[in-house]
């Protein structure tokens, strides 16, 4: 094979050739220098050369120490280079990295690794152009096109300047690029080492499952992680990414303990990438499978490990994730590592499990050892300290606190005011909250039937008068007086009917605060006597309604002091006196709570009806020994009630 530059069409360049020339190669510099990710620029800087030469095939080389490695090629038999490996400095390629410079070769394609073109029987010849990628005096690879498309099918001196400068965008690009893998590489194996020793360094199982979930999230990019133990054929999610415990009601765990199982028995690394496009036999069975599930939990690729080692499967650690393929390569080899030392840390740890009185009894022994070598000056120092604490327990005595549930405001006193004859609301004067006397017009009723009674008995009184000044006139003494007899008892009639239709002018019977909402929309409404019009309560102070246990009411009493807060005044405390105790319970499910009644003070008129409260009831003095061992005591005395015969 003889190097032959095919000659250029122009012996120099045209000036405004140049400037597109520069102004591309800066414009796909930028381009190659956007991604540090090797493994996404490779296939990028490939197929860049290849569309911007306009070249048939091609093929990327990288070196790896003396070797060049074929990681991309294209055209003809191209995809038979992939793979494949040629020492520096032999061969075609090899010589091309060896001494950085652009060759040209026009040869019949004899090589067996190129596939020749043929028409109408002829083996045609091939151009191709290689040149090194080198970048800080740094062999980065070589770059390898071939059989122009445009033009006369013969790559040209303009190529051969374009191919350099494309190879050296490529090989800076490149080689940052490994560098930040190499970088990212050695913060992944410190990060590895971090949590490797984060989860080794205690023996408590639920404290390594906690850590590895959740340590986990700096190596990965997940929605949701989990980790669980694999015990007689059953899986239990013992741990999940940020959360402190673990509910096993939890109905949102259903689905995720069944993958869980599943990745167990299975017993192999499962990488879902893309829920609705499996590539794999397992994939596709797991799919099949949980589908259903997958798409109601949103999940759309995950990470399914077991966690196991030459006894067994100990769990399983699975991450999963609402967009396809969450997980890089790299995260993949970093998240099986982390399943390795994570299957060592739970076996330690169960081991350790296995026989836990024996650290404990052996931790006791060493204390005593410890406490007993102590001076002796020292330990009646202990011992004094001790005394001290015991008396202060017993001796030191304050008000026990009892704790309310439910607590719930209520005005004092509720007085409603009642329509006290039929009538039409005919005017409102008040409205709700608004604080009155007692006395003050709340409303105005119409009851034409008492006015239209009154103006007919008013008419009878007149004529009975009228009839009684004629019998008068006329001499006739009897028939004066029953019109006088008559005229009266029609007075006294009005006189009722008047202080009836007085009752339609409504005033407050006490002083309150108008409680009912909405009194404008009572205009025009017809009232029957009794009907209610609104109600009036106090609110200068309030009965407050709470719960108490049962094994705590026995040390209620009326006139103890109940201290409270409510959420619109945190700061301020507010205090009351209990005023009743209930008698029976309330309906408060399982647990028996007795109502307890408080009257507290609300002159600021900070506290409001309906309020919800914060309440403890202060009772008798007790000592902190009794504090302490008031629950145990308790047990203790009905357990042994129920033990006797």
């Amino acid at each position: 094979m003889s190097d032959t530059l095919s000659p250029s069409t122009s012996p120099t360049l045209d000036l405004q050739e140049e400037v597109e020339r520069l102004r591309l190669l800066h414009s796909i510099s930028l381009e190659f220098s956007a991604s540090l990710d090797f493994d996404q620029l490779l296939p990028r800087v490939f197929q860049r050369v290849l569309s911007v030469l306009g070249a048939e095939g091609g093929s990327l080389w990288i070196a790896e120490g003396d070797l060049l490695h074929c990681r991309l090629a294209e055209g003809g038999a191209g995809h038979k280079l992939v793979g494949a490996k040629v020492p520096v400095g032999t061969g075609f390629v090899g010589d091309v990295a060896q001494r950085p410079r652009t060759t040209i070769v026009t040869r019949a394609l004899e090589d067996p690794r190129y596939e020749p073109r043929v028409d109408s029987g002829e083996v045609l010849e091939l151009t191709v152009m290689a040149t090194a990628m080198v970048a800080g005096g740094v062999t980065v690879g070589a770059i390898q096109v071939s059989n122009k498309l445009t033009g006369d099918g013969v790559f040209n001196q303009n190529d051969r300047e374009l191919l350099e400068g494309l190879a050296v965008s490529a090989a800076t690009a490149l080689r940052n690029a490994q560098l930040h893998t190499l970088e990212s590489r050695a913060r992944d194996l410190a990060l590895l080492l971090e949590i490797s020793r984060e989860i080794t360094a205690t023996l408590d199982l639920d404290r390594v499952l906690r850590s590895v979930v959740n340590l986990a999230s700096r190596a990965l990019t997940f929605d949701r992680g989990a980790v669980g133990l694999y015990q007689k054929g059953e899986c239990e999610i013992r741990a999940v990414a940020g959360q402190e415990k673990v509910d096993p009601k939890d109905p949102g765990l259903k689905d995720l303990i069944g993958r869980a199982a599943w990745a167990a028995g299975h017993g192999e690394p499962l990488y879902l990438r893309d829920r609705s496009d499996p590539s794999s036999d397992a994939e596709r069975m797991f799919v099949t499978i949980f589908g259903t599930d997958l798409e109601t939990d949103s999940v759309q690729s995950g990470l399914y490990l077991p966690l196991q080692d030459e006894e067994g499967v100990l769990g399983v650690l699975v991450f999963e994730s609402a967009t396809p393929a969450f997980a890089t390569e790299t995260q993949l080899e970093l998240a099986s590592i982390l399943a390795n030392q994570t299957a060592v840390a739970l076996r330690n740890a169960q081991l350790y499990h296995q026989v836990p009185m024996v650290d404990a009894l052996g931790l006791l022994a060493a204390k005593r050892r410890a406490f007993l070598a102590l001076p002796r000056r020292k330990l009646q120092v202990y011992a004094a300290i001790g005394v001290i604490l015991v008396a202060a327990l017993a001796l030191i005595r304050w008000p026990f606190r009892v704790s309310g549930t439910d607590a719930v405001f209520r005005p004092l006193a509720l007085t409603p005011v009642r329509a006290l004859v039929p009538g039409i609301v005919e005017r409102v004067l008040v409205r709700e909250g608004a604080a009155v006397q007692r006395g003050t017009l709340l409303s105005t009723l119409r009851s034409t039937e008492l006015m239209a009674d009154r103006a007919a008995l008013a008419a009878s009184a007149s004529a009975a008068v009228r009839s009684a000044n004629l019998a008068a006139s006329r001499g006739d003494a009897s028939d004066e007086r029953l019109h006088l007899i008559r005229e009266e008892a029609l007075r006294q009639e009005l006189a009722l009917l008047d202080q009836q239709i007085a009752r339609t002018v409504i005033r407050a019977p006490v002083a309150g605060t108008v409680l009912t909402p909405h009194l404008d929309e009572q205009l025009g409404a017809s009232l029957e006597e009794g009907d209610l019009l609104l109600t009036l309560g106090r609110t200068d102070s309030l009965e407050l309604e709470f719960g108490v246990d049962q094994r705590d009411i026995s040390r209620i009493r009326e006139g103890q002091e109940a201290h409270l807060r409510v959420d619109a005044v945190p700061q301020r405390t507010f205090v009351g006196r209990v005023t009743s105790i209930g008698q029976f319970p309330r309906d408060s499910g399982s647990t028996v709570h007795y109502a307890v009644r408080a009257t507290i003070g609300n002159t600021a008129g900070l506290l409001r009806p309906q309020m919800a409260a914060y309440v403890r009831v202060l009772t008798e003095p007790v000592s902190a020994a009794s504090r302490l061992l008031r629950g145990p005591a308790r047990w203790a005395r009905l357990f042994w009630w129920k033990l006797r015969p």
